[in-house]
């Protein structure tokens, strides 16, 4: 009783996630429609056909898998029904009444499988005042997210640090010779870096630049300082260098090394492009 009660529970599953599937429609067209009225349907106009007397309409339905039949009647019948005719065999189609509106008596759509490789079929109606339309129904494939990764990361620092220049203030990485300062840059962005350093002593503050760990070259500073700029806990702060980092094609790394004790400020600006 268990495993009956399982089994059926699973086909409720199965039927329930077929029946929740969401598909979008679009229009067919028959190849030898007769006579035509206009229904009107969430305020556009669709022409639904009727066949000639005792002649099948055709229906183009390479790669189709699915579709949907919509009709009605511009008479009250006892017995509405359509013939679907695919490789030969004629499936007939009891239509049930859906509702009296504008003159018309509408009946709930009905949907077919189309088998795989079937180039076309019939639908046939023997009552002349039914009317039909056909949709092919079909699924779409929900687009892959594509993961765009930050234009930059950055990887390692020593802290950050505010340097002020009159009413601006903007926040530079530090680093020094315990602590390089690392970042990446992605989707082919690029960027300038603005550097400065703090003067101890008579020493010149040196440090070097990385590009995906192969050195590009050092930089030395000189021994001025700067009147304009100032850091907190920072006596003086050297004058500013800006360097150009080597093109980003893609995704790249960089790193900037100190080879002196000194704290150097560093500050990344992408470039516009």
């Amino acid at each position: 009783m268990l495993k009956k009660y399982i089994v059926l529970t699973l086909l409720c599953l199965c039927s329930g996630l077929i029946m929740g599937q969401e598909y979008h429609t679009r229009i067919m067209d028959f190849e030898n429609p007769g006579n035509r009225r206009i229904r009107k349907m969430e305020g556009t106009n669709h022409w639904y056909y009727r066949s000639l007397p005792e002649k099948s309409m055709l229906l183009k339905t390479e790669n189709v898998k699915r579709i949907q039949i919509r009709s009605f009647s511009i008479e009250e019948l006892r017995k509405p029904r359509i013939i679907v005719i695919i490789d030969g065999e004629r499936t007939t189609y009891d239509l049930s009444f859906a509702e009296f509106k504008d003159g018309y008596y509408f009946y709930e759509d009905f949907e077919v499988e189309i088998p795989e490789g079937t180039e076309s079929i019939e639908v046939l109606c023997y009552q002349r005042s039914i009317y039909m339309r056909a949709y092919e129904m079909y699924t779409v494939e929900p687009k892959p997210k594509v993961t765009r990764k930050p234009s930059r990361q950055i990887n390692a620092h020593a802290g950050m640090i505010d340097i002020t220049h009159g009413s601006t203030t903007s926040e530079y990485y530090t680093f020094n010779q315990a602590q390089p300062f690392k970042f990446t840059l992605n989707n082919s962005r690029n960027c300038i870096v603005y550097l400065r350093a703090s003067l101890t002593d008579r020493r010149l503050p040196r440090f070097s630049l990385y590009h995906n760990g192969e050195k590009v070259k050092s930089y030395e500073f000189s021994l001025a300082r700067s009147s304009k700029f100032s850091a907190p806990g920072v006596q003086y702060l050297t004058i500013g260098k800006k360097i150009e980092l080597p093109l980003n094609d893609d995704s790249s790394e960089y790193e900037f090394r100190a080879e002196t004790d000194h704290m150097f400020m560093a500050r990344p600006i992408f470039i516009d492009q």
